[in-house]
This record gives C-alpha cells, structure tokens and sequence, in this order.
C-alpha cells in the first residue's frame, strides 16, 4: 500500500502543477473544509499503468449551489445531472498568467465532478431505474458502495494523501479479476448493462471474470434484451476496440449475451464449411475478427471482419466438403444492417460495414480481369475504401487458417489498383459534367442524366482515352436515343465478374 500510495503522491504532485487540474488547489483554497477525492477507473489505471483520459472526482464538504457556483467562474459546466449533485467540468485552462475558455471543447476532456451519492435501484434491470441522492457530508464508502465492480471503487484522498480501498479492489487488480461489489446477483439487477461492463474490462484489461460474478452474468443473461441498444452498442463496440475482442466475442457467445443480442452471429456455431475452410462459420468469423483486432484496425474493418460471413448459415445448401453459400455477401449484407441498427449503430457506420461485408467476396483473378475490369471494381468498391477491402481480405483469409493475410496476387491488385487510379472511375471524373449534359440535351434534371453519364462512364471505364469532351458529347446524344431500359444495361459495375466468381466457387465445391 504505501509503495502505491508513494506512487500515486508523485502523480498527485505532477498532475496538479497542469492547467487543465488547476481548479483542484483553487478549490481547496476557497473551501478549507472540502475533500477532494479521485475515484474510479482513473485510479485503477494509475495504479496499473495504464493510460486514461477520464477523470472522475468527488467532492465532499461543499454544497451543490456552492460547487456550480465554483466550477462555472473556473470553467465551463454542463448542468446535465444537477439535479443529484453531478457536473461535466472543462476547465479554464491558464498558461503562461493568461487564462482561455478553450472554444474547442473537443481539445479537453470534460472531467466528471459529483457530491457524494447514494442510489436506490428499482431494481428492473434498467439502467435510468435509479433514485439518486446527493449528500455532502456522506462519507466517500458509502459512495464507492454503489459502483459495480471492486477494482472501480478504488478512491485517492488528495487532501489527505491515501487510498481508500474498502472493497479489496487492490487485491483483485492484483490477480487481475473482475469481481462484483458484493452479491452479484443484486449488482446485475441494479443495472443489467453491468454484464456487458465485466466482459469489456476483461478485454481492455486483460483480466478474468470471477467465479460468481461469471455465473450470475450466465444466469441473467437473457436480461439483456431489456436495455435500449445504444447503450449495447456503446458497450460492444468498446468490446470490439479491444485488444482481445476475439476472447470477448467469444465470452458473450458462451455466457448467452451473444444470442440474445445478436442471433444471427450465434447460429454460426458448429455450421460447418466445405473444403476451402478448416474452422466452422462463427470460429472463422471471430478468428478474422482476432486478426482485424491484432492489426489496429478501425471499427467498421473490425465489425466488417467479424460479420462477413454472418449470411452463411442461411445460404447454406448441402453438407461436409462440397457444401455451398451462395449469396452470402448479399444475405450477410442485409443481416449486417439489421444487427447494427439493433446495437443503434449511427447510420455512417452500418453503411459502411454493409459496402464491406456486401462486396467483400471482390474477384481478383489478375489472369482474367482486365484494367477495364480493376477500373470498373474500383468503381464498385470506392478507391476511397480500397486500403479497407484490403485489410478486410487479410482478415479473412487469416480467419481462414491460411499463413499468409496477403498473398502475390492480392499484393499485385494492389499495384493494378494504383496503377489505374488516376483514371476516370465515377462520373464526376468525366470531361462532361451533368449540367453541361443537359444543357447540350435540352434536358431537365431527371433519372435520363444519371443512366447517360452511367453509360459514358462505362466507356471511359473500358478505354480512358475517350474520356474527351468532344467524343462524350457526340456519344450522349446517341445515348440520348436509347430507351431507359437499354441505358440500363450498360450500367458500370463489376457485377459480372463477382456472379462469374460466385458461379464458379458454387459448381467447383458441388463436384
């Protein structure tokens, strides 16, 4: 304890000599009585090491209207939670004896400040079930009693200098466990999003989840499906962020939470796959997610790695080595879309993962596909999202068991895709633009512009030569002649090659 409380000293000494926590002496200063104390995960990372960038304080002594008063002349304070005694806090930062309001609040982290609390839980489950009171003068146990797990209730007195630890949270940072704050069972009724909290600090911590708390989490498992989904999505993305989200999908498959919260990933399990594949459908599914995790990659690549092949259960026709999924990027795609709407994903997210899960199958048999070909799958799949389809690939075949994430002929794609790049792949890279279009067709506005550009866009795709105002112009006004129907058909993409894939995939596994 006191080599801890040596080390927390030292951070309390360097932390309090920065702009950003000069309020902390400044309030001393002003309240001779108050208590200031840091609580929570900040502590728990301090002592571990860890980096954290939320910091959370209680103070007692000092009354609500007296605390507002306070932070607002030192900051600025978002009023949310006033009601029971809590304040989001940015401080006014002062360097060199000028002091700024900082306009880009985006640039410091808001730091949470409260009086201590108590909480009365309903006890539904849900997580606004929740009397709140706020009380100066209760001592700071009562208040860590509250919070959910051991190494969280973890509280640093700045103005005494010690640690107050009165749930053995030192002890269970220690052998590195997830434990709950007595009886499991009530900790997890007060609020049912908890269970999703333990299996989160065991990914970003690296620890176990101890015995009880794991078999109560199993017991109200089903539970889950009361809380809104934002609050699911918060949880689980923090999951998937995590160096170990592999072990944490995994966990919420084998607690339940998985099945409640999203089915269409369970039903992977134990489906079996042909010849291609050594692991069955969720075991590749979470591997290619392990690989996506173990590389750093960004959200959508992760949640993209571990839903892309989400469609195969459904797809599925036959059995053993010759078994087939046709279509399961399309039927993925969709399954995709309705899961990350569940979790309440935002709307950038869920269509960005569906793009990737949707075309994730992209053909790229250099021996068969043209740079008309390439040009045109740089059209389909966005040169914008070119490096993610990439990392989603290595992630599959890694997912695969293969030893290699990318192999010759998808690192010479990448060449291919570089070397064409330049050329004219959407219709806004075309010499005629879709003003000039309808002003040289006497044309209004209307789907006639985009099936023509299309069109032309196709041209250009095959031969960038032609990308010339003069032979674009002459050509839109043969265009011009077609029916819709047939403008339609001359539509730009790569569906050719992915069906000639798909097709082909399908009649060699059924031999």
């Amino acid at each position: 304890m006191k080599e801890l409380e040596t080390k927390l000293i030292a951070w309390q000494k360097t932390a309090l000599a920065q702009p950003y926590f000069s309020f902390v002496q400044k309030l001393f200063l002003q309240f001779s009585e108050a208590e200031i104390y840091l609580v929570g995960g900040a502590v728990r990372d301090l002592i571990i090491g860890r980096e954290t960038k939320d910091f959370d304080f209680v103070i007692r002594k000092v009354s609500a209207k007296d605390l507002e008063k306070f932070l607002s002349e030192n900051g600025k304070v978002n009023l949310v939670g006033k009601s029971f005694g809590v304040f989001k806090f940015v401080p006014i930062l002062e360097e060199n004896g000028e002091s700024s309001t900082n306009s880009d609040e985006s640039s410091t982290e808001a730091i949470d400040i409260a009086l201590p609390r108590t909480e009365h839980a309903g006890m539904s489950g849900g997580y606004k079930d929740f009397e709140i009171q706020s009380d100066k003068d209760l001592p700071i146990q009562e208040d860590l009693s509250r919070r959910d797990f051991t190494i969280n209730a973890l509280a640093w007195d700045l103005k005494n200098k010690k640690l107050v630890d009165e749930f053995n949270g030192l002890k269970d940072l220690k052998e590195k466990t997830i434990k709950a704050i007595g009886d499991p069972a009530t900790r997890f009724q007060e609020d049912y999003t908890r269970m999703l909290r333990a299996i989160r600090f065991s990914c970003q911590l690296d620890f176990m989840i101890e015995g009880n708390t794991l078999i109560s989490i199993k017991d109200k498992a089903v539970k889950i499906a009361t809380i809104p989904g934002e609050r699911i999505g918060e949880e689980f993305s923090k999951i998937i962020m995590s160096d170990r989200a592999e072990d944490g999908v995994r966990l919420m498959q084998q607690i339940g939470l998985l099945k409640i919260l999203i089915p269409e990933l369970d039903k992977g399990v134990g489906v079996g796959q042909n010849k291609e594949h050594i692991y069955e459908v969720f075991e590749h599914n979470v591997r290619a997610l392990g690989a996506a995790a173990e590389r750093k990659f960004k959200l959508e690549v992760r949640l993209a790695a571990l839903f892309h092949d989400i469609g195969k259960t459904a797809a599925k026709e036959g059995d053993g080595p010759t078994s087939t999924f046709y279509n399961h990027d399309s039927i993925g795609a969709n399954l995709t879309k309705s899961a990350l709407k569940k979790l309440s994903f935002s709307n950038d997210v869920i269509n960005y993962v569906t793009h990737l899960v949707r075309y994730h199958m992209f053909y790229y048999a250099l021996d068969t596909v043209t740079d008309s070909g390439v040009r045109r799958l740089l059209n389909r799949l966005g040169k914008e999202n070119i490096e993610d389809f990439i990392n989603l690939r290595i992630c599959d075949r890694l997912g695969m068991g293969r030893p290699k994430g990318k192999p010759w002929k998808l690192m010479q794609l990448e060449k291919r895709f570089k070397e064409v790049q330049l050329d004219p792949i959407t219709p806004k890279m075309l010499a005629l633009n879709g003003t000039e279009l309808m002003e040289l067709l006497g044309i209004e506005p209307g789907p006639m512009v985009g099936l023509i550009l299309n069109a032309l866009l196709g041209e250009v795709l095959d031969d960038p030569k032609r990308n010339d105002k003069d032979y674009l112009s002459g050509r839109a006004k043969e265009l011009y002649l077609l029916p819709a129907e047939e403008l339609r058909k001359l539509n730009p993409d790569v569906q050719f090659y992915e069906e000639e894939r798909k097709r082909m995939l399908h009649s060699e596994n059924k031999k």
